[in-house]
């Protein structure tokens, strides 16, 4: 009988011991473990249903897991409440959870936003800033004209100026050069004067 005893309290130790090892917590007590989003789940005292229940916890809250239950597939967390308890461990879940995505996708998003209208906002100056060019262009290309207008008029005033110079040159001379003929001509039916000394010989 008292063998029978022994052996009975040695297989309660037994199980024990191996619900220890089962039980032992993780290296690394993490907080970046969230409840699946929707739904909501309750929390045990025990690695069990059979536990009695310390309250639910909402989908999405974060939470830290302490160690698992290898053989009943519950981890033990500690909630936001500063709460620890047993949930299954299916339901705990290393995604962020949308209530706590949202702010940051929220932030991303206005960032995104704020960074479009500053691109819109430079791309209207940049285009602004190509519209007065294009008119500077335009006016020092019309004004480039005008010059190139101008400076063809004076070259052919110059032109016609050198012309009638040539000319004025080309008519002088020739008046010279007739007066000079004539001249010549005159002279030459001038009658001649005789030398007294030759009368008296």
């Amino acid at each position: 009988m008292i063998r029978k005893w022994l052996f009975v309290a040695l297989f309660v130790c037994s199980c024990q011991a191996f619900a220890l090892q089962d039980n032992t917590p993780t290296q690394d007590a993490s907080s970046s473990h969230y409840i699946r989003d929707d739904l909501f789940i309750f929390m045990h005292t025990g690695p069990s249903r059979n536990y009695r229940i310390l309250g639910s916890v909402e989908a999405g809250t974060p939470v830290t897991v302490l160690s698992r239950d290898n053989e009943t597939d519950y981890t033990q967390i500690k909630d936001n409440q500063d709460r620890t308890g047993w949930v299954e461990s299916k339901f705990v879940t290393t995604t962020m959870s949308q209530s706590e995505q949202l702010p940051i996708i929220s932030e991303q998003l206005a960032n995104s936003q704020a960074a479009l209208q500053a691109a819109s906002q430079e791309n209207a100056r940049l285009r602004q800033q190509l519209n007065d060019a294009r008119q500077q262009v335009a006016q020092l290309s019309t004004e480039t004209q005008t010059q190139a207008e101008k400076v063809t008029r004076l070259t052919a005033k110059v032109e016609s100026a050198d012309k009638d110079e040539m000319v004025t040159w080309f008519t002088r001379g020739g008046m010279v050069a007739g007066a000079g003929i004539l001249l010549g001509v005159f002279l030459t039916y001038l009658p001649k004067k005789r030398n007294r000394s030759k009368e008296w010989m």
